[in-house]
């Protein structure tokens, strides 16, 4: 009888079945982070591939979709979901083949047409949806911020990194100030505190990003006001 990693690597990787390797993963209790990434960055291509090809008008949705399902699958087993790894990889893919500035239909250098969304927030909703932690969001988008590597290197790169960053801090404020904790705490408030000084001052967000310059310095005066 052939062992749960040999089918792996024998069957499901080989033909493309990405969501069964991923559940063969967790199975098998399996922890290598290289293959688990490779194989998670696969899934999201091929699914968003297959959209395209069926002439989906929203593949995001079932990309989305698709990783809700796994990751409610295994439990958010941190061994096979690795939410920095899995957030990190679908804001790279939101960045090269979607576009949230509908005077850009290619990618800068090439002649890749990118697919227009209004909706800016997707790769994030995923893991609010799954209640992952706000602070291995934050945290993502934090070391993705100050590490400056391609595609967040760019103008449209960072000013999306910003608006992520807003979002989420938004969303962990509204998602805790019922239990009346914002954040989970002070110290939670005094780190985000500084990382929205860095982002907010950097001046990513001008001229046409007034909403999102007005959103950023409310919720800033929300979290110093916890932070104190």
């Amino acid at each position: 009888m052939l062992t749960l990693l040999q089918l792996f690597h024998s069957y499901a990787d080989q033909a493309g079945y990405y969501e069964i390797c991923l559940l063969i993963f967790h199975a098998a209790d399996y922890r290598d982070l290289p293959i688990i990434r490779n194989t998670w960055s696969n899934l999201i291509d091929q699914t968003h591939e297959e959209q395209i090809a069926g002439k989906h008008t929203a593949p995001w949705e079932v990309v989305a979709q698709k990783i809700i399902d796994i990751g409610r699958r295994v439990g958010l087993n941190e061994n096979v979901f690795p939410v920095n790894c899995i957030l990190q990889l679908l804001l790279q893919h939101d960045l090269e083949d979607y576009t949230h500035d509908f005077s850009i239909r290619q990618r800068p250098g090439t002649n890749k047409e990118l697919i227009p969304i209004n909706n800016i927030a997707w790769p994030i909703d995923i893991f609010i949806t799954l209640e992952a932690p706000y602070e291995t969001l934050v945290a993502t988008l934090e070391s993705i911020w100050y590490a400056q590597e391609v595609p967040f290197n760019t103008n449209y790169g960072r000013k999306l990194l910003a608006k992520w960053m807003i979002y989420i801090v938004e969303q962990w404020y509204e998602s805790t100030k019922r239990n009346g904790v914002p954040f989970n705490g002070t110290e939670n408030a005094i780190g985000l505190a500084d990382c929205l000084r860095v982002v907010l001052s950097s001046g990513e967000l001008t001229g046409t990003e007034r909403d999102w310059v007005e959103r950023g310095r409310v919720i800033r005066m929300r979290v110093e006001e916890v932070a104190r």
